[in-house]
């Protein structure tokens, strides 16, 4: 592998590795910010940029966020929890598309633990990427955009237009400690009947957008730890 490409490489494992660590903090922040009155608590931030500049944040702005996640119920999602979530989600799947487009040792171990299913694990992050990156609803629309090149690129693969991704841990990832026997993921999409309009979490749900994540992160660690990559 070029040195170039390496470098690519390691930026994007190291990237999904850095958005699933957000997505962790920011669930147990978010969490906190629900069950813990932090208005009482000092609200004034401000960032050092260099030697001479610094940033001052709105604490009207952070008194508001706070108070929408303390009228939230434990199960319900706050603002604050959308956007880490999400952002999360856009910044693994993001990642992982880059890593798969580089043809080195990566793509072969990919290939190797996903076996007929690499193509649709492809297909599913490029959507879910697609999807986050494009989309400025809240509600999260499918637009024709999100859905159309991966579409395309089916037909002109002659593959099934219903992509399904059946991944377990204890058979395909055994070196990830998983909960149980069965720990795993199971979905599916059919991109031929996907319409503009359609809500994406009608198509993919939160839970499994979690799992994805999930499935991309522990890919990364199994991967790194099979080559003793350190960065």
């Amino acid at each position: 592998m070029s040195v170039d490409k390496k470098t690519l490489l390691e930026d994007s494992l190291l990237l999904v590795e850095q958005n699933f660590y957000f997505l962790h903090i920011g669930a147990f922040l978010g969490k906190l910010s629900k069950t813990k009155d932090l208005t009482n608590e000092s609200l004034f931030v401000v960032k050092k940029c260099s030697e001479d500049r610094a940033y001052y944040f709105n604490p009207d702005i952070i008194q508001e966020l706070l108070n929408d996640a303390k009228n939230r119920r434990w199960d319900e999602i706050s603002l604050f929890e959308y956007f880490v979530d999400f952002n999360a989600f856009r910044g693994i799947c993001m990642a992982m598309v880059e890593a798969f487009r580089l043809e080195n040792e990566f793509m072969e171990f990919m290939k190797e633990k996903l076996g007929d299913e690499y193509e649709n694990f492809y297909d599913i992050l490029s959507f879910i990427r697609n999807v986050l990156s494009h989309n400025t609803q809240a509600e999260f629309k499918l637009n024709s955009k999100d859905f159309d090149g991966t579409l395309k690129r089916i037909r002109r693969m002659k593959r099934d237009e219903k992509v399904s991704l059946h991944f377990v841990y204890a058979r395909q990832l055994p070196e990830i400690a998983s909960p149980g026997d069965d720990y795993g993921l199971n979905l599916s999409i059919d991109f031929g009947s996907l319409k503009e309009g359609m809500e994406f979490l009608s198509v993919i749900s939160l839970w499994e957008l979690f799992m994805v994540s999930e499935l991309c992160f522990n890919l990364v660690l199994s991967f790194k730890a099979r080559y003793n990559i350190e960065y």
